[in-house]
């Protein structure tokens, strides 16, 4: 068993260490290959449109195909308010990877299974106590579909502090538009194509519902729910309840721009007075024990050779 394992993976290093190096060598050509392709219609090419699925890649025909139907199936199977609660977390997180609710499921059901197989076949041939094997083999399945989740949160946080440090200055690119005469739509356009931030995208597709027939305050109201931060949240009432009261809105913006900049101060002195308190846990572990075995360790050895 250890021998076929050993094989199969050295078969399977070698095939990807192949498919690399010829993917590099012939890059180029396969994407202008690809590029005319799609310009050339079947009838131009001289086939039938019944036989273009012969013309397919394995991954077309097969593989792509499998894991639509396994997704379609495990959505079905799961409650809506489950994929509501993962598309909610997927748009805070910005949808890394391009993943959909029902890419995120498929992963965090299959990458366990996956990797339940793999450590029970590299595991299992080098020691005969199968039950230690089955159970490290879970605990490493269940860690992964945790890892899911948090991976989900991490990329959420990341994004929310990328978006509190981007805000001070989106805002006042678009203060400085306002005020010299464009509108909100304009400025909004016109300041998230000069930046680009993850508040630039959400602005976007804010001014995208708007032209597909949202009024602007119904898509501040859904951009303010997409963005986990306080301060995006606050800064979006403001401008909802300008824009509805006919309050200028610039006057809002250098407001909620001069209070966002003091809060990030405020922030940035706060790590910085927890700064020395985190500094004693790796000291206390790392730093500290050293230096006794540096100090003391030679009068602990004398004393040994000479009184024991």
């Amino acid at each position: 068993m250890l021998i076929f394992s050993l094989w199969l993976f050295s078969f399977l290093f070698f095939t990807c260490i192949g498919f690399l190096f010829f993917n590099r060598l012939y890059k180029s050509k396969m994407i202008m290959h690809k590029r005319v392709s799609l310009l050339i219609t079947p009838t131009q090419k001289g086939i039938k449109v019944d036989e273009t699925l012969r013309n397919k890649t394995l991954s077309a025909r097969l593989i792509q195909p499998t894991i639509s139907k396994i997704r379609v199936l495990a959505v079905n199977k799961m409650p809506k308010q489950k994929m509501v609660q993962i598309e909610k977390k997927l748009q805070a997180a910005g949808h890394p990877l391009g993943m959909s609710a029902g890419d995120f499921l498929l992963i965090q059901l299959t990458l366990p299974v996956a990797l339940f197989i793999v450590f029970t076949i590299l595991l299992a041939p080098a020691t005969e106590e199968t039950g230690k094997v089955v159970l490290l083999s879970g605990i490493v399945a269940f860690f992964s579909y945790g890892y899911m989740n948090y991976y989900l949160v991490a990329k959420s946080n990341q994004r929310t502090k990328q978006i509190d440090k981007a805000m001070p200055d989106f805002f006042d690119m678009l203060n400085v538009s306002i005020e010299a005469g464009m509108g909100l739509d304009g400025a909004l356009k016109k300041v998230c194509s000069q930046m680009d931030s993850p508040l630039s995208r959400e602005f976007l597709s804010a001014l995208e519902d708007m032209k597909l027939g949202k009024s602007r305050k119904q898509a501040f109201i859904e951009l303010k729910e997409r963005v986990p931060s306080d301060f995006f949240k606050s800064v979006m009432s403001s401008m909802i309840q300008a824009d509805q009261m006919g309050i200028g809105i610039s006057k809002v913006l250098r407001a909620q721009t001069k209070r966002i900049r003091e809060k990030q101060r405020y922030s940035a002195k706060e790590q910085a007075m927890k700064a020395p308190v985190k500094m004693l846990i790796p000291m206390v572990l790392f730093i500290f024990p050293t230096l006794f075995i540096v100090l003391i360790g030679p009068v602990v050895v004398n004393f040994i050779t000479q009184f024991l």
